[in-house]
């Protein structure tokens, strides 16, 4: 694509995506926004939970049979336990493609996530030094997804950092405060 120092958001377990790519040695990043990020292993049960479908013959036979409905069924409890505090977009609710979110490839790509989440981010915690871009850290105050201890622990861990902590706010950090988070992207770009 051609494109040069990007700055590069993640959200989300998509945060350790994000650092992965600001360290990649022959690729220079302008910036790193994170938002909602899981960056120290922790003991989650929901990760090892999820994973079921990714497991071979049996994760198979789940996306296939079950996991698609019980997926279904699950999906307003997770959708408002990550907007939470605040209601579900209408907009949100009208565009997202549950269908597509719930094809067996796709729960199989959400399982993998779920596996390899922990791991990815023991083997990160020790390279977050390295990192040399300018890193504006956002998370909501209320997220009961992944814990806002995460984002303060890498703050520390990256002092030339920003930390934004949106107090009603949860998860989804980018719906509570976008113009915050645009404003830094195009901060970062500028720069």
């Amino acid at each position: 694509m051609g494109v040069r120092n990007p700055v590069i958001v993640g959200h989300s377990w998509g945060s350790l995506v994000a650092i992965a790519l600001s360290l990649h040695g022959d690729y220079s990043v302008r910036g790193l926004v994170l938002a909602s990020g899981y960056y120290f292993p922790t003991l989650r049960l929901d990760v090892w939970l999820l994973s079921g479908p990714a497991i071979p013959i049996l994760g198979d036979l789940l996306r296939y049979t079950v996991a698609p409905i019980i997926s279904l069924a699950m999906l307003p409890g997770l959708l408002h336990k990550i907007f939470a505090p605040r209601p579900v977009p209408q907009a949100f609710k009208r565009q997202f493609p549950i269908s597509l979110a719930l094809r067996p490839n796709q729960l199989r790509a959400a399982a993998e996530e779920s596996a390899f989440l922990v791991p990815a981010a023991a083997q990160l915690q020790y390279q977050y030094s390295r990192i040399k871009c300018p890193v504006r850290l956002f998370h909501g105050g209320q997220d009961h997804f992944i814990e806002c201890e995460q984002t303060r622990h890498l703050h520390h861990a990256l002092p030339r950092s920003v930390l934004h902590i949106v107090q009603d706010a949860g998860h989804m950090v980018h719906y509570a405060d976008p113009a915050a988070i645009t404003q830094v992207i195009d901060t970062l770009g500028r720069g």
